[in-house]
């Protein structure tokens, strides 16, 4: 018996806290879904104690399905992978050695409060910033969007 995880709305933010996720976004009549669930449900328990990676499911005919819209899933299954609130797409190999390969290089989200998990140059970054003040980032920041904003009308 699976004890799979099954990601909603209302269950997201308290599981994937702190984590990073290996998500299968399916729907239940999609043939390559039953297809891949043994795989899938065997990588969710192997991963159901983990402190750090999570790897669940989300239905997106049932009670997902505004986590898949807000995905932008438009084909089942789909994969994502990585921060939770900055999903990747997964775009490799399916089998039980590829998944599994794929999940265990998975590391934890940096965290900005604690530093803890944060690569070399996200931790140069994180602070070189960190004493500039939000006036000059929010300055900053609308001066990328109006030079993206140029560039969009432009091209």
């Amino acid at each position: 018996v699976s004890t799979a995880i099954e990601l909603t709305p209302d269950n997201w933010d308290a599981e994937t806290s702190g984590k990073s996720v290996f998500v299968k976004f399916f729907a239940p009549w999609c043939g390559h879904c039953k297809a891949m669930k043994p795989v899938w449900d065997e990588l969710m328990s192997a991963y159901e104690s983990s402190e750090t990676v999570l790897v669940a499911d989300v239905d997106c005919i049932g009670g997902g399905k505004p986590l898949c819209e807000q995905s932008g899933v438009k084909g089942f299954p789909t994969i994502k992978w990585g921060d939770p609130s900055d999903l990747q797409e997964y775009k490799g190999g399916r089998s039980k050695e590829e998944l599994t390969t794929f999940a265990s290089a998975l590391t934890p989200p940096c965290d900005v409060a604690s530093l803890e998990h944060c690569s070399e140059d996200l931790f140069t970054t994180i602070h070189e910033l960190k004493d500039v003040s939000t006036f000059y980032l929010k300055g900053l920041l609308s001066a990328y969007l109006l030079s993206m904003s140029v560039i969009e009308t432009l091209f």
